[in-house]
């Protein structure tokens, strides 16, 4: 049994890189560490049976072959499916990530860290490499999996790769209407310039494997649209759970 495994909490991102990987290794399937973002999970209430998408708890582990590993570099992202890795008869690990600078504590056999926008890049350019097709619900996944880890191609990590492989998406039959739905709006100018700030101040904890964050932004008056601002810090971040909290002034009386 050759699986492809998908963080705790997962995102997009993560998912739309293992429904790739299943094209270019025939047979696999996916396993969901635990969690879903909400976006994702009203996808799936919706897609599921179109990927080929299993159970954790309905896994025989000593038929378990080989594993791959999407969009994380650490074990504690992985929930109880990290234990796989210690099992005598899996030789072969792979781990597919985006994420610059992270202290990797996967015995990886396999290994293609890259600075790009979304791991969902990596495994397009792999599958752009072959004659293989993706039906309109592999594209349209892999598509979101781009619009949401690079902001519809607006955020400062976007790369020309992605850009090339989302509209290599799109001529695989991405459904433009459902990517709107799951896709949230470009933050505004003072957002954008919020998540900066949050990013370079933001905070982390793990407890019992999964990863708590939190930052405090100061600002001059109240913002409206920073539950936006959350959603975004969350996906472009490992995070599990996510408190922001802002500070400005109060009124005058």
């Amino acid at each position: 049994m050759d699986l492809i495994l998908c963080h705790t909490t997962v995102d997009f991102d993560a998912i739309a890189a293992a429904v790739g990987l299943t094209r270019l290794k025939l047979g696999a399937k996916i396993v969901l560490a635990g969690g879903a973002h909400p976006a994702v999970r009203d996808f799936l209430a919706l897609h599921r049976d179109e990927y080929p998408l299993i159970e954790r708890r309905s896994v025989t582990k000593e038929q378990i072959q080989s594993l791959v590993v999407v969009d994380t570099q650490k074990r504690d992202r992985l929930g109880k499916a990290a234990e796989w890795f210690d099992l005598p008869q899996v030789t072969s690990i792979e781990v597919y990530d985006h994420h610059l600078d992270i202290d990797s504590d996967i015995p990886s056999t396999y290994t293609q860290i890259e600075p790009v926008g979304a791991t969902t890049t990596l495994i397009v350019e792999q599958l752009q490499q072959t004659s293989i097709e993706l039906t309109p619900a592999q594209a349209t996944v892999m598509a979101l999996g781009i619009h949401v880890d690079t902001g519809s191609l607006t955020y400062d990590q976007t790369t020309p790769r992605d850009a090339a492989a989302l509209a290599w998406l799109m001529a695989q039959g991405a459904n433009v209407r459902q990517i709107a739905q799951y896709v949230t709006p470009s933050l505004s100018p003072q957002l954008q310039e919020l998540l900066r700030e949050a990013l370079e101040n933001l905070r982390s904890q793990n407890h019992s494997g999964y990863t708590i964050s939190w930052v405090i932004l100061k600002t001059a008056d109240y913002v409206p649209g920073l539950s936006t601002l959350v959603t975004q810090l969350v996906e472009l971040t490992e995070s599990d759970a996510l408190l922001l909290a802002a500070e400005y002034p109060g009124g005058g009386g």
